[in-house]
């Protein structure tokens, strides 16, 4: 069985409460039983700096009008379990939290869907 995993956040790469800690966990016992798992996460800045020796595996350039777009994969440490970021830096790579920015309002992006 193969399981490709999204979320919005993952220990140790990016984390706000409890979801980052059953996004570590479940993956890491999926594989265990022999699960072939992965995770897909959003590239935020500080994702990218904690993973260990991310290395670019598809570079989709510009395919969604959102600017550039890399898969980075790295490892959940001590689990072994592969984990893909999306590094889309016009939509993640900005200052302030996950889901809004440093003065406490929404990012653009989750504005402009509103």
């Amino acid at each position: 069985m193969r399981v490709l995993y999204m979320t919005s956040e993952v220990y140790p790469f990016a984390k706000t409460g409890g979801l980052a800690d059953v996004s570590a966990a479940l993956p890491a016992a999926l594989r265990e039983l022999g699960i072939d798992v992965r995770l897909l996460v959003p590239g935020y800045p500080q994702a990218i700096e904690r993973a260990p020796d991310p290395q670019e595996i598809l570079h989709f350039g510009d395919a969604w009008g959102c600017g550039e777009v890399r898969l980075l994969e790295t490892r959940l440490p001590q689990a072994d379990v592969p984990v893909w970021l999306v590094d889309c830096p016009a939509l993640y790579g900005r200052s302030g939290g996950l889901y809004q920015s440093e003065t406490g309002e929404g990012t653009d992006f989750i504005v402009s869907l509103r």
